[in-house]
């Protein structure tokens, strides 16, 4: 199906092969009044990733990797779709936080390719086909994918061994670094800018700096599955003193997921504080504020200037890291925390 929503993240329906992508107000009303949009057609680019991921590596920082490689305006005038063995392996979940951030690189949507994944996600839930009609459906949805040989306009390959715990140092998703490494050294005016408001130097590495405020939460990383792995990470341990731990689900039905789980006693044994579902911190709204100044290890999607409170300084993470931050109040290597 196609669909379209006055947010610019809707492109995370992509995970289910969706057209799916955000539009203005004034289409809005165009959807509402007629069911029709006019646009000139995207090309199309495809981005692969094959091989095996290293332990600690998430969806999140696939996709991260990609924007950090690629750049914030490659996708720009594209429709992408993701393939290769590490999205196939991918649950929805993952898919799910990979087509959301497509935005980030420019693209009008992302896309994967339904497959046995996508029809055992769907089997049984509240709104999903039944019986006779699911099957008729899944014969359908298996057409779909792309064939073989088809030419896309652009193309990019990456090897999942080079993908590492990812975080960002910089005001915009692109800006973004391996755990380990240093910041790079570039010579750009709006670079400079970037780590100017940032309170960071070129070449320096980001471990042992402190962090006041954690936020697990957005249309990127708020389904179950990313507060499992939080979970399953801070069991029998405590946020640093240092540190605001906020875990924000991002809905009714995964707040009530968090406590038939038993992940409410486990999230506040550790210090954290559990937030009504909803955008929260990720915009700063509601009272879920980062003062000016201060560093946030964000699992959202943006880290632009102010984003999630005035003068507020945005690290984007995998949840994964995000947790383990919290825990240490400092960014950390996660790799060496890893059993």
């Amino acid at each position: 199906m196609t669909m379209v929503c006055g947010d610019s993240h809707t492109s995370t329906h992509g995970a289910f092969g969706t057209i799916a992508f955000g539009i203005g107000t004034s289409q809005v009303a165009q959807v509402f009044a007629s069911q029709c949009l006019l646009l000139n057609k995207p090309k199309s680019l495809r981005v692969s990733v094959n091989g095996k991921l290293a332990k600690g590596v998430t969806p999140k920082d696939v996709i991260l990797y990609i924007i950090s490689q690629i750049g914030t305006n490659s996708g720009t005038g594209y429709f992408c779709e993701y393939a290769g063995n590490v999205f196939q392996e991918m649950s929805m979940e993952g898919r799910m936080t990979v087509c959301n951030m497509s935005i980030e690189m420019g693209a009008r949507g992302g896309m994967i390719a339904p497959d046995e994944v996508t029809f055992e996600y769907i089997k049984g839930r509240e709104f999903a086909p039944k019986g006779d009609a699911l099957s008729e459906k899944i014969e359908y949805w298996k057409t779909l994918p792309t064939d073989e040989g088809a030419i896309f306009d652009k193309e990019y390959h990456f090897d999942a061994a080079d993908i590492a715990p990812m975080i960002t140092y910089g005001t915009n998703p692109g800006m973004g670094i391996k755990i380990n490494e240093n910041i790079p050294v570039q010579d750009d005016a709006s670079f400079d800018k970037a780590l100017e408001y940032m309170g960071f130097k070129k070449g320096e590495s980001l471990l042992n700096k402190p962090i006041n405020y954690v936020f697990i939460g957005s249309c990127t990383n708020s389904r179950i599955e990313d507060f499992r792995i939080v979970a399953n990470y801070i069991k029998g341990k405590q946020k640093a003193k240092n540190v605001n731990a906020l875990i924000v689900p991002g809905s009714q039905k995964v707040a009530k997921q968090i406590v038939e789980e038993g992940l409410t006693e486990i999230f506040e044994a550790a210090g954290f504080q559990i937030r009504q579902p909803g955008c929260s911190a990720c915009l700063a709204m509601n009272d879920d504020k980062i003062p000016a100044g201060e560093y946030c290890v964000s699992t959202s999607n943006r880290n632009f200037e102010g984003r999630q409170g005035q003068g507020s300084r945005t690290l984007l993470s995998s949840p994964l890291v995000a947790a383990a931050i919290a825990v240490e109040g400092k960014i950390i290597d996660i790799t060496k925390h890893l059993n």
